[in-house]
């Protein structure tokens, strides 16, 4: 069953909630090649086959979470830009995360966290054609009403548990809430207003603030994080003072 709602101005103009489907990266996919509107929205209350990051499996409870993806078209961003769309949907996640009363933190790439717990997960694909950006798909997994996680996941977490509170949030105002501020952060970049989403992206960081445990290639080491270079690799600085650079597989935060 599917269901049309009108979510948002631009991003939700139109939003298709499915009862059940396979990936509603899929079903954007589709869209994409049916140059369907931009800011359409897919939404599902089950996802048989919902993917995050590396071809992981997202684990979410039927009818509990929200989980959708949407398309845009971001020509006025070129190829080498392609990070700063992950760094302005995570940003608007946190911000969104805020408001509901949490304090939220962007674990480089795109994941969310809260504490050392991750509660949202986000998945973009992008189509270049020259040097800009001819569309994009961003996928979404934000764990909102779950209360038990039964896959191997080590560290999940969702809004309910993190609230401790009973009364389950109502996820159709959540998404209408998500897209807006999706929205605004996506007309910043329209404008090439990118100072303001760098110093945001940067403040909710991670572990911005000192030197943690990081390891690549088997070996284990101590670093703080200097910032993102233009094309999204982590950028750190050893304890010895070497400057460092990764990109999305070459490394991993020792939690």
């Amino acid at each position: 069953m599917i269901a049309v709602k009108k979510l948002g101005e631009q991003i939700g103009c139109k939003t298709l909630w499915y009862s059940e489907t396979e990936s509603t990266n899929d079903l954007a996919n589709e869209a994409i090649r049916n140059k369907d509107e931009n800011g359409t929205v897919f939404v599902a209350d089950i996802q048989t086959k919902g993917r995050g990051q590396r071809n992981n499996a997202w684990e979410s409870e039927p009818f509990k979470n929200l989980t959708f993806s949407f398309i845009i078209y971001p020509d006025f961003l070129k190829a080498e830009e392609q990070f700063l769309l992950s760094k302005a949907i995570s940003v608007a996640v946190v911000n969104f995360l805020k408001e509901c009363g949490l304090t939220a933190k962007i674990k480089w790439p795109n994941d969310i966290y809260v504490g050392d717990k991750k509660i949202t997960g986000i998945l973009i694909e992008h189509n270049i054609i020259g040097n800009n950006i001819a569309s994009s798909i961003v996928g979404v997994g934000l764990n909102v009403n779950q209360k038990k996680f039964l896959s191997n996941a080590p560290n999940p977490t969702s809004v309910l548990i993190e609230l401790e509170r009973e009364k389950e949030l109502d996820r159709e105002k959540s998404l209408k809430r998500l897209l807006f501020l999706f929205e605004k952060r996506y007309k910043a970049l329209a404008v090439r207003d990118f100072e303001n989403l760098e110093k945001d992206y940067f403040e909710h960081l991670y572990r911005n603030d000192g030197f943690y445990r990081y390891i690549s290639n088997e070996t284990e080491f101590w670093a703080k994080i200097t910032g993102i270079s233009n094309v999204g690799e982590l950028l750190l600085e050893t304890k010895d003072g070497e400057q460092r650079k990764f990109g999305f597989k070459e490394i991993a935060f020792v939690i």
